[in-house]
């Protein structure tokens, strides 16, 4: 994990090789409940605008408002009315021009366990497939759920001792309660619930037995991820600090740049193609220079596999999610295309975002759906190209002002006492009115900061090279 003050980012890495990645700015409000105020109603549409206190309206989607008093058959939008006070969780964060998306349907996570106070029933994760496991699990929440809120067991659960399970029900319900008050207490809008920070949510969400150690960048998190790990039975791994640009250390920052390209090279010698579009996304298989030893089939097949094996790894780096559509080289072998499916199955049980293989449609694409809960990389570090229209993209203004800081910020082993940044004047200048994090990169590296404009770069371009101080 790599903190500054301007961005923090979590990568997860599986045999050498980055998985996923988050990202958090100090605006972050993914999770946050609030006490919003609603401002608008569009029955035309569905929706419900509403004010939650920050910059834009949140967009409220008439399927995530849940009413007590409300009847079937009944337009829930006709049980509204503008001003009316209202509970909501941001399901996902405001990006561009868009407002952040907000749900009535809260959920309060835990490492175990999650509560959904407006539901009813247990789930149970599909990852836990032991019968009796289940069931003996669904009997500890059963007896510790007075209220009968929807809750749902977590594959965590696995390796967790029951009074483990019933201690984090109880604090789960407290949280809740605190909710309820301050929700009664506060004026709209407000913020009732603050979720765990980028590094929290991530120790809660992937702390198991698979973890083998935590790299932060930070001292005082390191210590906060150390202490939280220590309250956490069934989990044992190392935490340790490290100096400087962490993802450029371990080569992550090579895989977020391959994964805002199109092409996606195998070891074979094959290749994916991989269009984002509003609609979907659609993921093509090709034989690229692979052309195998044996007969055609077995050629085919190979190359499948090792698809198969590659493309929930980019689903989760890239964070894509709705309507996908996989085109695999055709095989005539029944039991090749059953074998391949079943390795993409297994490959996609490593997901944590709910998936779906929904079958072969007409035209001999694999359909998939994959939950979406936040923006994906190529959303996050790329912008539409006014060069071009819009028809193209290119890194935008802020992911390259952050890897400039990232890089200066690391930059205290030069003996100059002077670093010189330069690139394209409207690059440049993202860094130059950030004067309170310029100051922090000075102090951090103990080197004098000068920026130099060059109309000739580039924009995308930048060196940064010792000066003569």
């Amino acid at each position: 994990m790599e903190v500054y003050p301007w961005e923090s980012r979590v990568g997860i890495v599986e045999d050498g090789r980055l998985a996923e990645v988050f990202w958090a700015n100090e605006d972050e409000k993914v999770g946050n409940i609030y006490k919003g105020r609603i401002k608008d109603i569009l029955p035309g549409l569905s929706c419900v605008f509403v004010d939650i206190g920050l910059g834009k309206n949140a967009f409220l989607y008439a399927g995530d408002i849940v009413m007590e008093e409300k009847k079937p058959g009944v337009n829930v939008l006709n049980l509204l009315k503008t001003g009316q006070d209202v509970l909501v969780q941001v399901k996902k964060e405001a990006f561009s021009e868009k407002g952040a998306r907000v749900t009535c349907d809260v959920s309060i996570p835990g490492h175990l366990l999650v509560l959904l106070p407006f539901q009813t029933g247990i789930s149970i994760s599909r990852k836990i497939t032991d019968d009796e496991i289940r069931k003996k699990l669904k009997s500890i929440v059963e007896a510790n759920n007075p209220q009968n809120m929807g809750v749902i067991v977590r594959t965590a659960c696995l390796d967790a001792e029951e009074e483990e399970i019933t201690a984090e029900m109880q604090h789960l319900y407290h949280i809740w309660e605190k909710i309820k008050k301050k929700y009664k207490e506060s004026k709209a809008p407000s913020l009732i619930y603050e979720d765990m920070d980028v590094l929290e949510r991530t120790l809660r969400d992937y702390l198991d037995g698979n973890t083998s150690r935590v790299v932060i960048n930070n001292r005082r998190l390191k210590e906060k991820a150390a202490e939280f790990i220590l309250n956490r039975a069934n989990v044992s791994f190392m935490v340790q600090y490290e100096e400087g640009d962490l993802f450029e250390k371990y080569g992550l920052e090579k895989d977020i740049r391959k994964a805002l390209k199109r092409k996606v090279w195998l070891k074979s010698g094959g290749y994916l193609i991989i269009d984002e579009t509003e609609a979907m996304t659609v993921i093509d298989v090709n034989s690229g220079k692979y052309t195998g030893k044996d007969n055609f089939e077995d050629t085919v097949y190979k190359l499948n596999l090792e698809a198969a094996v590659e493309i929930p790894r980019q689903l989760r780096l890239r964070s894509i999610g709705g309507i996908i559509l996989i085109d695999f080289i055709d095989m005539k072998n029944k039991k090749n295309q059953a074998s391949v499916i079943e390795v993409l199955k297994n490959e996609l049980a490593k997901d944590k975002a709910h998936t779906r293989i929904i079958g072969m449609t007409g035209l001999g694409f694999l359909e998939m759906t994959r939950k979406k809960s936040r923006y994906g990389i190529s959303e996050f570090f790329t912008q539409e190209c006014g060069t071009c229209g819009g028809r193209g993209r290119r890194i935008n203004d802020f992911a390259l002002s952050c890897e400039i800081k990232r890089k200066l910020a690391n930059m205290g082993y030069l003996e100059s006492q002077e670093i010189i940044c330069e690139a394209h004047p409207q690059l440049l200048q993202f860094v130059a009115n950030d004067e309170a994090n310029l100051a922090y990169i000075e102090k951090k590296s103990g080197k004098k900061i000068k920026l130099v404009s060059n109309q000739d770069m580039n924009f995308h371009e930048y060196k940064i090279y010792p000066g003569t101080i």
